[in-house]
């Protein structure tokens, strides 16, 4: 007491809530530097055992600080430990950044330790907890979750992880799939299936990204029976990239059913994925269902419910900093909107999606921008909007809208070239198998006096 008292007297300490604490930064860090090593390490290991002592009953309130506190003392297992169940306190609480931080710096201590396998499956097991957080902080196809899960292939690869490669594979399948590599997603998705073999648990989640690349190549009959397969051999579990088969592989397959011109399957699988994502009370996963949802709801042409949606789904995104889900609800708000910064909005989602790398789906936002600019009477920006998204098509071989925005070019050629567009359009879509779009091609057909060719044969598998 007559310590703490004379330094309070000199104004080298203060009172602070129910105790003491430096008067100044600068005093601490010299305080702290005039200690010995050895002395050091002492003190920070009587304070993490104090801390122990003080918490017994719960030491996930103070797993942060006696992470920090091991690690001070030079006891990096402890401290490695407490960094895990840390990250592991702040992901459940939807932290995500804070997860990430503390996923970082158990790979600091990690990476100190001597070369071996038990460092290597450490390593694995950080990085395969810290994709999801990642993933919900920085996007699908962030460079930070690119090198995380690479390197967890690697490690799961070099340990004969079976289990840990597929899950890698997938997780990377659907990274590339954002990325705007739809072909190489597929390719991925299809070499952690062999691996995995046939009816396996393990595939599950191969079968996700499968499924969700072949619909963006333009199968959606062959897609949706991969995602029907993931929510089945899945069911209930959370993939490494945050995401639940239950919920992420029905609100795919929500799409699927509608290009089959499934309209009531299409429904009931949305409705389903947002009621589940609901039911386990997990922001990201209900803003994957309510994003989804939102881009059927625009599909369909249902306005006010689309509305409702983005509304929800936009405050979900902005009270728990989700990224890559909250351009899309950007994009569909100025869609759906009938004034305002409807453009200004759909242009902000989109430009936020190309500087994120995020080039999936993009003919299809792009198009959507283009309505909004052709509604707004700039019919010359609209067209180069179209071609762009033609462009972007090709280029990414995200060819399920294609049909579609070939179909809004139309409007914008003479009559000639508009049948020559909208008739190459109705042949893409059929190929597809895309009945929804099929339909609206001949309906363009039909304005301009042309009846579409008979019969159509459309791929059911």
């Amino acid at each position: 007491m007559e310590a703490v008292d004379e330094l309070w007297r000199r104004r080298i300490m203060r009172e602070f809530g129910d105790g003491y604490d430096f008067s100044h930064d600068l005093l601490r860090d010299t305080a702290y530097a005039a200690i010995s090593p050895p002395k050091r390490w002492l003190l920070h290991r009587r304070v993490a055992q104090g801390l122990e002592l003080l918490h017994a009953g719960d030491t996930d309130a103070v797993a942060a600080q006696l992470a920090e506190q091991y690690a001070g003392g030079g006891r990096p297992v402890q401290a490695l430990a407490y960094y895990q169940r840390a990250a592991e306190v702040a992901a459940s609480r939807f932290g995500h950044a804070e997860a990430v931080r503390l996923h970082e710096k158990a790979l600091s201590i990690i990476a100190a330790m001597p070369a071996g396998r038990d460092r290597d499956s450490r390593e694995l097991a950080v990085l395969e907890a810290m994709a999801a957080p990642l993933n919900a902080r920085y996007g699908y196809s962030s460079r930070h979750l690119q090198r995380a899960l690479e390197r967890s292939i690697a490690l799961a690869e070099s340990l004969d992880r079976t289990d840990s490669t597929i899950t890698g594979m997938a997780a990377l399948g659907a990274s590339r799939f954002v990325q705007g590599r739809t072909a190489d997603s597929y390719e991925i998705a299809n070499r952690a299936l062999a691996l995995a073999g046939a009816g396996s648990g393990l595939s599950g989640s191969a079968h996700f990204v499968a499924g969700g690349a072949a619909l963006s190549l333009g199968m959606p009959a062959h897609g949706l029976g991969h995602l029907e397969l993931a929510a089945e051999l899945a069911s209930d579990v959370l993939w490494s990239i945050g995401s639940r088969p239950d919920i992420h592989a029905v609100a795919w397959a929500a799409h699927a059913h509608w290009l089959l011109g499934n309209d009531d399957d299409a429904l009931a699988c949305a409705d389903r994925a947002i009621a589940t994502a609901r039911a386990i009370e997990d922001p990201f996963n209900l803003a994957l269902a309510l994003a989804y949802g939102a881009v059927g709801d625009q599909m369909r042409g249902d306005i006010p419910r689309l509305r409702d949606t983005v509304a929800e789904l936009r405050e979900l995104c902005d009270r728990y900093e989700l990224a890559y889900y909250r351009e899309w609800g950007l994009i569909l708000d100025g869609w759906s909107r009938e004034e305002g910064p409807r453009v200004d909005l759909a242009q902000q989602g989109i430009g936020n999606l190309k500087a994120a790398g995020s080039f999936a789906r993009m003919p299809y936002w792009l198009s959507l921008l283009a309505d909004l600019l052709a509604r707004d009477n700039q019919r010359d920006a609209a067209r180069a909007t179209l071609d762009a998204a033609l462009i972007a098509a090709q280029a990414h071989e995200d060819l399920w809208w294609l049909p579609e925005v070939m179909r809004l070019r139309a409007a914008h050629d003479d009559e000639e070239k508009a049948v020559t567009r909208l008739r190459s359009a109705a042949r893409l879509a059929s190929a597809h198998g895309s009945l929804a779009l099929l339909r609206r091609c001949d309906r363009g057909l039909g304005a301009v006096g042309v009846r579409p060719a008979a019969p159509r044969v459309l791929p059911t598998a």
